[in-house]
């Protein structure tokens, strides 16, 4: 093993931590008999000769022996090897996409030949990868289906090959990985995705017998991807009724490991480790995967996504319904659809006697307070049952505290005796001062005296964005006996931007702050004038100083000047008429007004100038030049009616998408702002009822 290794200069050669001496001592801790050596070996491939993904020429210099490790009979670990491999491959990286972050084109044109060494290489030495097929270790063979699809250059031989592991290999991981590879090769070679997919349909609706479930969900994830239009019938029914399968069937040892895993101060034993210690808790855990994989396949298919979602939020097994949770917060905020039954579901997860599951689902109720109603009354029985023990500081983190944040987040006025409690000497949320917006003026009441409390008692040293949390919320609460707290903190230079806010929120009541905000705004550091422009506005100063600074807003270097400068113009309406012109000029900059600046823009032009002919145009850019523009255009035009007829072709197009607004394709724990696609869709229903369409 390892011929012509000593051969090799490498210390000439990099990696991520200088020269590469070390590499021969690495690649030879892969071959140990010791499994911690092997582990300690591949984390430091992974950190060192792979960092981060990177490729090195000391990298390119090791994918012989890596092969050489892989062909080895017997030796353990060849499987992740093999993934390293793909890894280092790079799947078909285009360098002109990729960032390099120097200049210099000597190091440019290196790094260049790096990943195209790499990837020859790697390809020029797959075909190895085919004599391997029928070797004993079932944990090699799991990673070749895959491996071959991204590095063999022969497709139709790969098809064959895969279709022979299909029909003779035992081993349940391997025809799963089989049948993902299958439905990849599909997707990369249109030509070869028809004979995919009649070997994935074969699989997932056999003609005779039953095939085992996790085959069949991973043919269905397949299909989904290669053959989306040619779903067979009944596909949701399919999925739920192998997932249900999965979850009574008895327990799947097929390669459960006979000695215990290392256990080394390592980041792949960390992961790993991390890992096992949240699968352990799903009853199939692959079963859980693999319907991941089918939401992801399905994409705006919203009505099976949500049944299929439905379906596992029933699960008796409590880790699968951790999945279904996660997923949930995904597609909710996500997707638009018939909702409601999942919302539901969510909600019932709050009655579960395991805190993480009630913490889990109150978290993504939170988020989904604009379509949360149907999971009310189950976070309203929750926070009646009270805490079970004495409020603490992080009252937030325990199940009790989550499950108070989503029914607030509501503004719902069953959470405000409990709020009363935890913020007598608790954490202040981020959000506290949106969750009282949505309370009604009793609620918001009740809460103002334990708000005032904590004002007056803050520590002027405190960290600004907890002090901004509670400016935030009481300003939003009322104006009685809130203005002098605030004042003391406005004279802090720290809290000073969040208690300006405030001010501007609180009206005439605020009067009092009139000396101070007129000397702040003649300042000329722009840090706060726009905002103190907006809390001078609001509290009756006087209107030329106000125009003043938000016509200097207008031309500010940064783009959130200008953009905060035309929300606070939004705000004051035809007050602001004196700036159209200014309005008028920055529009005609398209370096200046584009992106969010074009969204606050064209609101400005309409709520200042009320003039349809000249805000139907700006509207019409601000939509197409960011995403976000659009709940805000949407009730720009709403408030128009019939004037905003021009509109409807780009509304009907929105409100006619599976997709919320906002939703770019994230996966994992990616979030979407529900709440302002609600918004949209309000204002845009409203708008075509205006036109009659």
């Amino acid at each position: 093993m390892f011929t012509g290794i000593d051969d090799v200069d490498w210390a000439s050669m990099n990696h991520a931590y200088g020269d590469a001496s070390d590499v021969p001592e690495l690649l030879r801790g892969l071959a140990s008999a010791d499994a911690d050596e092997r582990e300690t070996a591949l984390d430091g491939m992974h950190g060192a000769v792979h960092h981060q993904g990177d490729v090195y020429d000391s990298t390119v210099a090791c994918i012989p022996f890596l092969f050489e490790l892989v062909a080895t009979a017997g030796l353990p670990g060849r499987g992740e090897i093999v993934d390293l491999l793909r890894s280092i491959d790079g799947d078909g990286r285009d360098v002109e996409e990729m960032d390099f972050g120097c200049d210099d084109e000597e190091e440019y044109d290196t790094w260049v030949r790096n990943l195209a060494g790499a990837e020859s290489e790697t390809r020029a030495r797959s075909g190895l990868l085919l004599d391997l097929l029928d070797d004993p270790d079932a944990d090699l063979r799991q990673e070749l289906p895959g491996a071959l699809v991204q590095l063999h250059d022969n497709p139709a031989a790969v098809l064959a090959a895969l279709r022979r592991l299909l029909a003779t290999d035992p081993d349940a991981r391997v025809l799963r990985a089989t049948a993902t590879a299958l439905g990849e090769l599909g997707v990369r070679k249109p030509e070869f995705a028809r004979q995919a997919e009649e070997a994935l349909t074969a699989l997932a609706l056999p003609a005779t017998g039953r095939t085992e479930p996790g085959l069949r969900l991973a043919a269905l994830v397949q299909l989904a991807r290669c053959a989306p239009g040619r779903l067979p019938e009944g596909t949701v029914e399919t999925a739920v009724d192998a997932l249900r399968e999965a979850r009574e069937a008895p327990e799947d040892t097929t390669g459960a490991e006979t000695e215990p895993a290392p256990r080394t101060p390592t980041m792949i034993s960390y992961l790993r480790r991390l890992e096992a210690s949240h699968r352990g808790t799903v009853r199939a855990p692959w079963a859980t995967d693999l319907l991941r994989g089918l939401h992801y396949a399905l994409d705006d298919r919203v009505a099976e996504r949500f049944a299929l979602l439905e379906d596992q939020l029933r699960s008796p097994d409590w880790g699968q319904r951790r999945e279904a949770i996660d997923m949930g917060g995904l597609l909710l905020t996500g997707w638009r659809g018939l909702h409601e039954e999942s919302v539901r579901l969510l909600g019932e997860q709050i009655r579960e006697a395991e805190p993480r599951i009630v913490r889990w689902a109150a978290g993504e109720l939170e988020r989904l307070y604009a379509i949360g109603g149907p999971a009310t009354e189950a976070l309203a029985e929750r926070v009646a049952a009270g805490p079970g023990s004495p409020p603490q500081a992080r009252w937030n983190e325990t199940s009790y505290g989550a499950a108070l944040c989503a029914l607030a987040a509501q503004g719902d006025a069953r959470a405000v005796p409990g709020l009363v409690e935890v913020l007598r000497f608790g954490h202040v949320p981020e959000d506290l001062g949106g969750w009282i917006d949505r309370m009604d003026p009793d609620g918001a009441a009740a809460l103002l005296p334990v708000l005032i409390r904590r004002l007056s008692l803050i520590d002027p040293e405190e960290r600004p964005e907890r002090t901004g949390f509670l400016l935030g919320a009481v300003a939003a609460a009322g104006p009685d006996g809130v203005v002098e707290p605030v004042l003391r903190l406005l004279r802090v230079p720290r809290s000073r931007g969040a208690a300006v806010q405030a001010l501007a929120r609180l009206g005439a009541t605020a009067r009092e702050a009139l000396p101070e905000l007129r000397e702040l705004a003649r300042e000329k550091d722009p840090g706060h004038r726009v905002d103190v422009a907006g809390a001078l506005w609001s509290a009756g100063g006087e209107q030329d100083l106000v125009l003043s600074v938000l016509s200097d807003g207008l031309v500010g270097e940064r783009w959130f000047q200008r953009y905060d400068a035309l929300r606070t113009i939004a705000r004051m309406g035809t007050g602001a008429t004196g700036l159209l012109p200014a309005m008028r000029g920055l529009r005609q900059s398209p370096e200046k007004s584009g992106g969010w600046v074009a969204g606050s823009l064209s609101v400005a032009l309409w709520q200042v100038g009320r003039d349809p002919d000249e805000s139907v145009p700006a509207l019409l850019h601000a939509w197409s030049e960011h995403r976000d523009n659009r709940p805000g255009a949407a009730e720009a035009w709403a408030q128009m009616g019939s004037a905003a007829a021009p509109a409807v072709p780009l509304l009907r197009q929105e409100l006619a998408s599976a997709r919320r607004h906002d939703n770019t394709g994230g996966r994992g724990r990616n979030r979407y702002r529900c709440a302002d696609d609600e918004r949209l869709l309000r204002h845009g229903r409203a708008v075509l009822a205006a036109v009659g369409s």
